[in-house]
């Protein structure tokens, strides 16, 4: 027994101590060499299984200068996008013999540093940033020479045009999703209309302009903007406030959390989505299609983007070389939460409806 009462590791000195071999025949055994004789094979292999040994891969692969093994990082394990995310990632790189190294860095760029020092440590063999906020060349000068793929990279970055993006950037094409949101919209004769906004990350700012571009030249308006902090959805009261006594017409939000939130916010302030203020989400988390209403979202293909960015890690890995930055296309999904059959009279039925709710609103919100 160790310190502490823990069962000592099995080593394969005590296998090959156990089947009276020497430790590199024992070693040639268990990996199949057929120079070792089927007997000694046999006699091995099962001293291995009568202790228990189980093989250090980790030490393997780096004297064999690979550890089949590849480094994901991700803000938030706990947040669906991120864990569909994951999901696809793990089935492709599982699908191509590699393990899954996971670190949450949670949006900090000092945990972001941590995590990249994890995967060089281990050495993985390739390294996935999804939703980092580092500065790309930055996160390539940490990794020498490991292949690394950012994924829907958080950092000003992204909103550079595709041609100027790093090899081996996956991101969607957000920009275009808000605008068929916002287009949406203006065509359901939605005129008021607010981003309601998350954080201070680049994909918010991105998404805040594209929402005041699309609707500046469809209707001669700039549309509001209320910035609301980053885990905002947590409190659906104080989403639903944020609106103010006046709420708009239709609201586009930074993404589903908040989408959802707000639904459950305006519901306590007596207001009725669609039928009084239009809602629209982004990303179409699983929850989007279970919301009452059922929410009108942008669709990403998330659990695609971790399926390609393994990939790339692994053809990057046999052949040295990152793929080309790819931008994503994502699309439109119309539900109940921005469509009503009830748009008879847009400023008298509606807006006696928003008067009873200013009146039971609650004090001290935003204007």
């Amino acid at each position: 027994m160790s310190k502490g009462g823990r069962a000592a590791r099995i080593t394969l000195a005590d296998v090959a101590a156990r089947a009276e071999v020497s430790l590199a025949t024992a070693s040639r055994a268990l990996a199949g060499d057929t120079r070792i004789s089927a007997p000694t094979r046999a006699s091995v292999s099962s001293a291995a299984r009568d202790l228990g040994y189980v093989p250090n891969v980790t030490a393997r692969g780096l004297r064999a200068r690979q550890t089949r093994a590849l480094g994901l990082m991700l803000a938030d394990l706990a947040d669906p996008v991120h864990g569909q995310v994951a999901s696809g990632f793990e089935e492709e790189a599982a699908a191509a013999g590699y393990d899954v190294i996971i670190v949450s860095a949670h949006d900090v760029p000092e945990e972001e540093r941590r995590a990249m020092t994890v995967f060089m440590e281990r050495a993985t063999d390739g390294i996935c940033l999804a939703s980092s906020v580092l500065d790309p060349e930055e996160a390539m000068a940490r990794a020498g020479s490991v292949p690394i793929v950012v994924a829907q990279p958080d950092h000003d970055g992204r909103a550079v045009a595709p041609g100027r993006l790093p090899p081996g950037t996956i991101r969607t094409d957000d920009e275009a999703g808000i605008e068929q949101a916002a287009r949406h919209l203006i065509s359901s004769g939605h005129r008021d209309i607010v981003y309601l906004g998350s954080g201070s990350r680049a994909t918010n700012r991105l998404r805040q302009a594209a929402v005041e571009r699309a609707v500046r030249d469809a209707t001669g308006r700039m549309p509001r903007a209320i910035g609301l902090p980053e885990h905002a959805w947590t409190d659906p009261d104080a989403v639903g406030a944020a609106l103010g006594p006046r709420p708009p017409d239709a609201v586009i939000c930074y993404d589903d959390k908040l989408a959802l939130a707000l639904l459950d916010g305006l519901r306590r302030r007596g207001l009725a989505v669609p039928r009084d203020i239009a809602v629209t989400g982004f990303d179409d988390i699983p929850f989007a299609r279970l919301a009452n209403p059922r929410l009108t979202t942008i669709a990403t293909p998330v659990v695609e983007i971790g399926r390609l960015a393994a990939r790339s890690l692994v053809g990057a890995i046999d052949s040295g070389q990152l793929p080309p930055p790819l931008v994503m296309p994502v699309e439109l999904v119309i539900r109940e939460s921005s469509c009503t059959t009830d748009r008879s009279g847009p400023r008298s039925a509606r807006a006696g409806r928003r008067a009873s709710a200013r009146a039971s609103a609650p004090a001290g919100g935003p204007a």
